[in-house]
């Protein structure tokens, strides 16, 4: 059964967006090893199952409007502070998008050589799911996060 997300910022926003891929794909060839067709369809149909997002406003100077997640060679416009339908593609291409910035922590007021440089890892695209069809879509984003945030 699908979880149902619910979130105070979504009030209002109305029906979600669909917005079409840019993009025929590209022409790169990946070599397969102990190739199944039958695992690789499934989850070819699993990967492309769309859900409906919302990536959440940005107040930094210079922040997009829309951003633009490239898979294989297609791109999919993604408004933020609006629900809209994304195939699950693009939603991992979210998840995985994450930056690292340093913080200075200092042991020892006194001491200079005390100095340490703390990795903080967070999210570039903040995002909540609002609708997933597949009862395997949490475990599934909380594999791509686990490996992400690592």
């Amino acid at each position: 059964m699908a979880r149902k997300e619910t979130d105070v910022t979504l009030k209002n926003t109305g029906q979600p967006l669909t917005m079409p891929e840019i993009g025929t794909g590209g022409r790169n060839i990946e070599v397969v090893h102990d190739f199944d067709p039958t695992k690789i369809e499934d989850f070819e149909a699993f990967m492309n199952q769309i859900l409906v997002i919302m990536v959440y406003e940005d107040n930094q100077e210079g922040a997009l409007r829309v951003i633009t997640p490239n898979v294989n060679g297609n791109t999919q416009p993604i408004m933020r502070g609006v629900k809209q339908k994304v195939k699950r593609k693009y939603v991992e291409a979210l998840a995985r998008s994450v930056v690292t910035k340093f913080d200075q922590r200092r042991q020892d007021p006194f001491d200079p050589a005390s100095l340490v440089m703390v990795p903080v890892t967070r999210q570039t695209y903040p995002f909540t799911i609002i609708a997933d069809p597949d009862p395997r879509g949490g475990i599934w984003l909380e594999m791509v996060m686990t490996q992400t945030m690592r």
